[in-house]
């Protein structure tokens, strides 16, 4: 007889520790908006994406915070990341800087990221926007207002990464005679510009990594919205062997979904 025993999962209280979160992501925030101010420079990563200062110091801040306050659980963030790494059922996933590029085009458009990962789903995240310190959690309580369908439909897109996809999508919606509005965003700000309802969907064709958006996809789905891949049409999943997300799409909440959702799979399915 053969005897298999299962680590148990570390499942934390995030309504206890969410203070404690909120002060750790606050100074973080601070740190950067310190460097923001200042005549900063940046240099490039291996990989050609930028670094700078600030990435560096909200990752330092971040991880001993939680080092401090979950001192038994992993953490793995983009600036610390390793092809190799070994990830475990249960761990914090961070961007302690999501919009460099933003960041130093100094529009303002960057976050900081923090989300817990849980059997492969992102269950709860926290984000911040440094500039105005203004905070989305999993944790909201989100009053539904505005369900309604919105016309034009507001569709939300990167200020920095436009890609041929993206305009070939815009291009399809105009042949289907589906009338949009273009918001532009940075960051994972524009998943929180969903919650907000500032954006009706966020379709995303070009890579991220799951750092950059897992806080804000569990946001997103306790203000009712959802992301779903354009691979098979089903949830995210994270600590894939790639840490690269297959292209997907957001909603802003059900009806949305429901309304857009076909024509969403025709365009993929025809010319993606």
């Amino acid at each position: 007889m053969i005897l298999i025993i299962k680590k148990k999962l570390k499942m934390l209280d995030f309504n206890k520790l969410l203070p404690d979160l909120i002060d750790i992501s606050s100074k973080a925030s601070s740190s950067i908006m310190d460097i923001y101010n200042s005549d900063f420079s940046h240099k490039n990563k291996d990989d050609g994406s930028p670094l700078t200062l600030a990435d560096e110091s909200s990752n330092n801040i971040i991880i001993e915070g939680l080092k401090r306050i979950t001192p038994e659980t992993q953490a793995v963030s983009e600036e610390t990341f390793e092809n190799n790494i070994s990830y475990e059922d249960s761990y914090w996933l961070i961007d302690p800087l999501d919009g460099t590029k933003e960041f130093i085009n100094r529009n303002g458009d960057f976050s900081v990221n923090i989300s817990f990962i849980y059997e492969h789903r992102s269950i709860f995240g926290l984000v911040q926007r440094p500039t105005d310190m203004k905070i989305w959690t999993s944790l909201d309580t989100v009053s539904q207002t505005k369900a309604e369908k919105a016309a034009p439909l507001r569709i939300v897109m990167s200020r920095s990464h436009k890609r041929e996809a993206d305009t070939m999508f815009l291009k399809f919606l105009q042949d289907s005679e589906i009338d949009y509005e273009l918001v532009e965003k940075g960051s994972s700000l524009k998943i929180c510009a969903l919650c907000d309802d500032e954006a009706d969907i966020y379709p995303r064709f070009g890579p991220t990594s799951e750092w950059d958006i897992a806080a804000a996809d569990a946001v997103l789905a306790s203000y009712g919205g959802s992301i779903l891949n354009l691979e098979d049409f089903e949830k995210l999943k994270y600590s894939k062997k790639n840490i690269l997300n297959p292209p997907f799409i957001a909603y802003r909440n059900e009806l949305i979904r429901r309304a857009y959702s076909q024509k969403v799979e025709d365009y993929v399915k025809k010319l993606l």
